[in-house]
């Protein structure tokens, strides 16, 4: 799935669940949203990680997915060209790292 069409699937099923009013609050809405569910992947993580390792992988990569739903929703709601942003992204902390690497050397 490329990251456009995602975004426009996530707002879709956003907005049918009820989540964007189109009222001004929807974007804080959807950060508080992601605030939650980065919350839930912690759990999922510490489940994982030291409770229950047969099952824990796939509830916290469910959890990484539910993250990244949320963003996209965001993303479509906002009409951002998700994808064009972490090519910024990228670029950037590539730069930091190369930075950061050479910095080291001295």
């Amino acid at each position: 799935m490329d990251l456009k069409t995602g975004s426009e699937k996530a707002f879709e099923i956003a907005e049918k669940w009820g989540q964007y009013k189109h009222d001004g609050q929807d974007v804080l809405r959807g950060l508080k949203h992601c605030a939650g569910e980065v919350l839930e992947a912690n759990e999922a993580y510490n489940d994982w990680s030291f409770i229950n390792k047969d099952e824990g992988k796939e509830k916290f990569a469910d959890e990484l997915a539910d993250i990244i739903m949320c963003v996209l929703s965001i993303c479509g709601a906002e009409h951002i060209d998700i994808e064009k942003a972490m090519w910024r992204c990228f670029i950037k902390n590539a730069e930091r790292a190369e930075r950061g690497k050479n910095d080291s050397k001295k």
